[in-house]
């Protein structure tokens, strides 16, 4: 079952490009046991073509993969959030079959989430990092009223980043993106801490040997 559907959300990226990133992104944000990694990891494989400048993959990679995803999990979150929200624990107990979320679930993330003056970095962190499933974040925004505009925006920016990273990965793994998705959903957090370490290290030694080269001439 979930192999076909992997293979589904990859024909569908094929086929159709940041618009089937985006749709790909709803079906893996709804149906849990879809490893999360694979619709940015497919996206860089099937959509960044090699032997392209730095610059143009990075825009590329922000256009067609982050940007759809973005999209598609601020969608798919908003639904999660809705259930919570109008809901709370008899919704997101009736729907876990759908959501694949408890409300054990939602009372871990508790433990993470403060809605102190901090609540807006661990939120944008939780999002980057794969340390608690999206639908249990978005879920226990809704039942605890978490402002939906500030959860939204928090939950697109995060989602971005990372789909953004986990695209360039995929666009570098190639053809062994889809053997390393498993692999990668487990170890994602330490991967994307690294990946986003060496692409600011990139991206800053980029700059500055540009700058370098502009006072030279």
């Amino acid at each position: 079952m979930i192999e076909s559907l992997v293979i589904y959300i990859q024909a569908i990226i094929s086929d159709y490009g940041a618009l089937g990133v985006f749709f790909a992104t709803l079906i893996e944000e709804i149906i849990a046991p879809v490893p999360s990694p694979i619709v940015p990891l497919a996206a860089g494989f099937f959509l960044l073509p090699a032997g392209i400048p730095v610059a143009q993959i990075a825009l590329k990679g922000a256009l067609v993969i982050a940007l759809p995803v973005s999209v598609g999990v601020c969608i798919g979150s908003a639904c999660v959030y809705a259930l919570g929200f109008f809901g709370g624990k008899p919704v997101i107990e009736k729907s876990r079959k759908l959501t694949g979320i408890n409300w054990q679930d939602i009372q871990k993330t508790e433990e993470k989430i403060s809605r102190g003056k901090k609540d807006t970095i661990t939120l944008f962190i939780l999002r980057i990092l794969p340390i608690v499933p999206g639908v249990a974040i978005s879920g226990f925004c809704g039942v605890v009223r978490y402002p939906f505009k500030k959860f939204i925006i928090i939950t697109g920016l995060g989602a971005f980043v990372r789909a953004f990273i986990l695209g360039i990965i995929g666009w570098q793994a190639g053809e062994l993106y889809a053997n390393y998705a498993d692999v990668i959903t487990k170890f994602e957090k330490y991967i994307l801490v690294g990946a986003l370490f060496f692409l600011l290290l990139f991206l800053s030694g980029y700059y500055v040997a540009k700058k370098n080269k502009a006072r030279r001439i």
